[in-house]
């Protein structure tokens, strides 16, 4: 394994979801497998990896990169929050709510809670985005 300093990997993650934001997946893609490839124990680039597949809608494959996360750190916040959100937008609903509660137990303060407590009240408010899909494919 190649030691990487931890700011040239953050740089690199930075630039990852530049490039996700501007939409250009592959390049995201890469250079998060890149990150992955130099840092294999940490469970950020696998998150950034599945935030990628999640922004394509390919739910299933972002859940699995996520379990694959969590057996790196089964403590990251980070990493249920996200897992959380995946889960509700490929339907399954209570198990997305498992994911985001455990991630507010984890981090009761910090963005990753906040993130899955914001989700979890948008779910005990109706929001169902899979449902949501749906009715907006009718309407075409």
């Amino acid at each position: 394994m190649i030691d990487v300093p931890r700011d040239d990997l953050v740089m690199m993650l930075e630039a990852g979801y530049i490039y996700l934001a501007m939409g250009k997946f592959s390049e995201a893609k890469q250079i998060f497998e890149g990150i992955i490839t130099l840092a294999p124990k940490h469970e950020v680039p696998q998150v950034a990896l599945a935030n990628v597949l999640f922004a394509q809608k390919k739910y299933l494959q972002a859940i699995r990169i996520l379990k694959e996360a969590l057996e790196l750190n089964p403590q990251s916040a980070f990493a249920h929050a996200h897992l959380g959100e995946a889960l509700l937008f490929y339907g399954k609903r209570d198990q997305a709510l498992q994911s985001l509660n455990r991630a507010s137990q984890i981090e009761p303060t910090g963005k990753a809670g906040d993130f899955a407590r914001s989700l979890s009240q948008l779910v005990s408010m109706g929001y169902d985005p899979v449902r949501l899909r749906e009715e907006a494919r009718k309407q075409k």
